[in-house]
């Protein structure tokens, strides 16, 4: 690696399945750290913006120290310090404001499902905000970002501290906005639609309006990381870029339910996504390869007054088939909560039922939102199990990087 590559590490979101990214991050770090590679450039959305938050903020530590602490986050995190509870408080509410609203009660909106209002003092557990800016402010993280969607544009926001304005690239369909990240800008990143409410940000005032899950423009944003400025790129996901699609539990002739369908609207916006962008990325590269003739799409490029192609190595860790996180969920809800046995989380058992019962699309909604101790150990026990199947796969003069399209490492699977 170039001494002056600048690594970025690039975070989707997910709610509970960023234990997936957690355990990946935990492995991978200290290996690139070992190399002199560990990730300057953190960009996130939804739950990946709290680690990449969370990194930033321990970015002064060695890596273990780093990841050591991120791991313990994880594990002492329950429903209780994201969403209020239902039973005892958000449920109630919800429904009163669920019917004043079908009525046409005047001021009376339902804004979001679920009340994620103990998010907020949780951020501020995980997260030392004045060593996050000083190490943003010394280099030793080069630039912080996190995405959301401007409810007012329904454009891609990205508020990046490390950057000033002139030196922020100027981006169809994504605005960025240089910041200082606070906590509000986390939850924003975090509002996941309809089932969390929007969140408002005041400041700067160019920027100020209401704001949801960067996922739902920008899952995975490869393209802001490559905006700062990024060399080469560690893109972590909580699905997998697999096509083969898990058959449906019901007959084929079945109509889909509601958590089937709310399973193909996440498919859609963010998995797919996804998919077309790691394969977008291994074609670059054969493109900007010299063997193809870099030089003519260099000329080309330029002529249009845009950057020419380069290649991106890239490690990339996801799930090894689709839907296994939803699986996981499952797995572990049947085995703890089913039945009786939901006396131990009746907020747990409400919430599966909520979302249509058990079985495969209920458990990819699940996924999302089960903040589960047995769940999220689990998780992060598969992203480590799968970074270092990373390791361990790709090869030659400049492995753990990759450059060929992903689907040639995979065996033709994704």
């Amino acid at each position: 690696m170039a001494d002056e590559d600048t690594v970025g590490l690039v975070l989707a979101g997910g709610g509970a399945r960023g234990a997936y990214e957690a355990g990946a991050v935990s492995v991978l770090l200290p290996h690139l750290e070992a190399r002199g590679e560990r990730p300057g450039l953190l960009v996130g959305t939804s739950v990946g913006a709290m680690t990449a938050v969370y990194l930033a903020s321990v970015g002064h530590l060695d890596a273990e120290d780093a990841v050591s602490g991120l791991l313990e986050r994880w594990r002492e995190v329950g429903k209780g310090e994201v969403i209020r509870s239902i039973i005892r408080g958000g449920g109630p509410s919800t429904v009163l404001h669920y019917a004043g609203e079908v009525l046409g009660v005047p001021r009376v909106r339902l804004l979001g499902l679920l009340d994620p209002s103990p998010l907020a003092a949780t951020l501020d557990d995980w997260i030392d905000w004045r060593a996050l800016h000083r190490n943003v402010r010394s280099g030793a993280v080069n630039a912080l970002a996190v995405v959301t969607t401007a409810v007012a544009s329904a454009r891609s926001s990205v508020f990046v501290e490390g950057r000033t304005r002139k030196e922020l690239y100027s981006s169809y369909g994504i605005d960025y906005e240089p910041v200082r990240i606070a906590n509000v800008h986390v939850r924003a990143s975090a509002a996941i639609p309809t089932f969390f409410p929007a969140v408002r940000i005041d400041s700067p005032a160019r920027a100020r309006g209401w704001y949801f899950d960067g996922g739902t423009r920008l899952n995975t944003p490869i393209k802001p990381v490559l905006d700062l400025g990024a060399d080469r790129l560690v893109l972590l996901a909580t699905d997998s870029i697999e096509r083969t699609r898990v058959p449906p539990a019901k007959a084929p002739d079945a109509a889909p339910d509601f958590s089937g369908g709310a399973v193909e609207l996440l498919q859609a916006t963010l998995v797919d996504p996804l998919c077309n962008d790691v394969r977008m990325l291994g074609k670059i590269n054969l493109l900007a390869g010299e063997e193809s003739g870099s030089s003519d799409v260099d000329r080309y490029q330029e002529a249009r007054g845009k950057r020419p192609y380069r290649q991106i190595p890239y490690i990339f860790v996801a799930p090894s088939s689709r839907g296994e996180l939803g699986r996981r969920a499952t797995e572990v809800f049947n085995h703890r909560y089913a039945g009786l046995k939901g006396l131990r989380s009746p907020d747990f058992a409400l919430l599966t039922r909520l979302l249509g019962g058990v079985g495969h699309s209920h458990g990819e909604l699940l996924s999302y939102l089960f903040f589960e101790r047995d769940y999220v150990d689990g998780l992060i026990e598969m992203g480590r199990s799968d970074a270092k199947s990373w390791l361990d796969r790709v090869d030659g003069p400049d492995a753990p990087w990759y450059r060929d399209p992903v689907d040639q490492l995979l065996g033709g699977t994704a």
